[in-house]
């Protein structure tokens, strides 16, 4: 099977995305980031290859995706909701990754009636802060010292204002072997792509923060009467506690880790997702 691209009018422009036909329920796939390429999580698509119809849109900020804002919360959910009208989806599963994650549960809060169910993959999670200082705090720490040393130059170069559009990218691409719990194990599909801040438009990052601090997760979630899967590598440097107390805010949902992998699972050890969604969506169905 191969991918159908879709051109989906949004405000400002058009978001683009892939669709791949499945014996399966509709999804949505939500790739990681803010900011980053949904390349990098193209790989859970083929995870899932006939579990799931699936689409996998560029999110707003990058191409071929239109580059204009605003890029909040509240846009980007209009965006996903937008998708499903184009491709005739009454309602679907979201699948997201990391940032992604966290956007599906923010769809689910804000439009219950379009969301079949939740599979949250390492998500940044639902309370303040979502495990963000841990997990800068584990990417930081798993670093060499060579790397540490890289690492501390490329942040000094970014707090005396260097605008260097490659500087973001030295910084990922830096912190990129942490995210493995072998340090390495895992490389990004080709180069990083990372969108550029919008002047005069809130960033994505500015949104999720003012939705922490006004509660629209933790005071939304439990709302919910949909089925959630959260799934998390042991080697994750994303807090585990930070998913867990993200269940907790989903009735009846259910939390498993993979053992001896980290924020990619679906790469690190091939099936191993597949088996654990394939088994979730069985029981949900019960």
């Amino acid at each position: 099977m191969g991918y159908d691209i879709q051109k989906v009018a949004v405000v400002g422009g058009e978001l683009f995305s892939t669709r791949r036909d499945g014996d399966g329920p509709p999804a949505v796939v939500l790739h990681m980031g803010p900011g980053f390429g949904a390349e990098m999580d193209i790989g859970i698509v083929e995870e899932l290859d006939g579990v799931f119809e699936t689409a996998l849109p560029q999110q707003r900020g990058l191409p071929p995706s239109t580059l204009a804002g605003p890029r909040d919360i509240e846009t980007h959910v209009a965006d996903e909701i937008a998708l499903l009208d184009h491709l005739g989806w009454d309602r679907a599963w979201f699948i997201g990754h990391a940032w992604g994650g966290h956007l599906a549960m923010h769809v689910a809060v804000a439009h219950p009636d379009r969301v079949s169910g939740l599979i949250l993959l390492a998500p940044l999670g639902a309370v303040p802060d979502g495990g963000i200082a841990g997990l800068h705090e584990a990417l930081v720490g798993r670093l060499t010292f060579e790397e540490r040393g890289r690492l501390d130059s490329l942040l000094a170069r970014q707090v005396d204002g260097d605008e260097d559009p490659t500087l973001m990218r030295e910084i990922y691409a830096t912190l990129w072997p942490s995210y493995s719990p072998t340090h390495g194990n895992v490389v990004p599909p080709g180069t990083i792509r990372i969108e550029r801040p919008l002047p005069g438009e809130p960033d994505t990052m500015a949104s999720v923060l003012a939705h922490f601090e006004a509660g629209t997760l933790a005071e939304g979630l439990p709302r919910l009467d949909i089925p959630a899967l959260l799934i998390q590598g042991d080697g994750d440097p994303t807090p585990l506690s930070a998913t867990i107390e993200t269940a907790a805010l989903l009735a009846g949902s259910s939390v498993k880790t993979i053992e001896g992998v980290g924020h990619f699972p679906w790469v690190e050890r091939r099936g191993a997702v597949r088996e654990l969604v394939i088994e979730f969506l069985q029981t949900s169905r019960a």
